[in-house]
């Protein structure tokens, strides 16, 4: 009997996995375990909400491809509507490929310059798992982020927004501190030379 449960349970895990669908369609040991968890927990949540599918491609080199062929062997297996994350380290290449319908939802530019691009690493040896982690999950939470603010929809799994009255009133705090060290170096340089 016992052997029997154990048996349906294998089963029933194994069917889930061949259902369910995977939105991390290659990960050539570029992601964190916990990141492509994460990646898929949340493309599942905008799919169920917005019906659009983001998926991602990691991989280590394009190997005897060129970019436009290695993204095409991927993109003519995917539904519309649906944005892919693509990166091929060796080739330190990143992508953004959006359905028609996708494209509209969110500005590709602006989350490759605001959400990537800051966050890779200028040194090759810098590029770890955990660093490649970092900037494809803020990319790919921006672009899941944008997509339910265009459908006016709220994420469950998104991260927290920033909240411009907190980011203003730090910033001004900053400035204000900076300008009183200086004048506070002022009056001491000022007084240690009379």
């Amino acid at each position: 009997m016992l052997k029997m449960l154990k048996i349906g349970i294998l089963s029933l895990f194994f069917c889930t996995l061949a259902i369910g669908k995977p939105y991390v369609l290659e990960n050539q040991n570029q992601l964190l375990d916990k990141t492509t968890n994460f990646m898929e927990i949340l493309s599942d949540e905008v799919f169920e909400k917005t019906g659009v599918s983001l998926y991602v491609v990691a991989l280590e080199s394009l190997g005897t491809m060129n970019l436009e062929e290695q993204e095409q062997e991927y993109l003519k297996n995917l539904k519309s509507p649906f944005v892919l994350l693509f990166f091929v380290r060796q080739e330190k290449k990143i992508d953004i490929r959006a359905s028609k319908e996708a494209e509209e939802l969110f500005d590709k530019k602006s989350v490759y310059w605001d959400y990537i691009v800051p966050l890779i690493p200028k040194d090759d040896k810098e590029l770890t798992k955990q660093n490649v982690s970092a900037f494809l999950l803020n990319g790919f939470v921006d672009i899941a982020d944008r997509i339910a603010d265009s459908k006016n929809i709220t994420l469950e799994h998104g991260f927290p927004k920033e909240n411009k009255g907190v980011k203003i009133a730090v910033r001004t705090t900053l400035y204000v501190m900076l300008f009183v060290l200086l004048l506070l170096f002022l009056f001491v340089y000022l007084r240690r030379n009379k």
